[in-house]
């Protein structure tokens, strides 16, 4: 069980009480993620993005995967794994680069999967630009 089970397994089984809730978003924002992207058949030129996450698109509504571990990645993947790369990346960064409207869907086919709304990502959006604003 990663962190990110434990303190969401946590805000679950409080039915979603402020203080585990906050705890689920902080720890996110803190953790490595594992984002699926494209596999790159040339490497990207100076004007392009350097990776280009995988979604998918149903009831126009988008979905942006992430897992906390490679094997959570693996298990997703199976037999496609050959087709897809990924790229690590810090969960603050994560979201602050995320569009509008997406949906964050982590660790699908997990135990404790959880997805979170564009609602959920926009507040998550506040709490990284007041952390930056501390910075400065």
């Amino acid at each position: 069980m990663t962190e990110l089970d434990q303190v969401i397994a946590k805000a679950f089984g409080s039915e979603g009480k402020q203080d585990d809730v906050n705890k689920v978003y902080l720890t996110l924002l803190r953790s490595v993620l594992i984002i699926p992207v494209e596999k790159a058949a040339r490497p990207a030129t100076a004007d392009e993005e350097p990776f280009k996450p995988l979604f998918a698109k149903l009831e126009d509504k988008y979905f942006m995967l992430a897992f906390d571990t490679p094997e959570r990645l693996e298990a997703w993947g199976q037999d496609h794994l050959e087709k897809v790369d990924y790229v690590e990346i810090i969960g603050r960064d994560l979201i602050a680069g995320i569009n509008e409207g997406v949906y964050l869907c982590l660790n699908v086919g997990a135990t404790y999967y959880k997805e979170f709304s564009p609602e959920e990502v926009l507040q998550l959006k506040k709490v990284v630009a007041r952390i930056d604003q501390l910075k400065s």
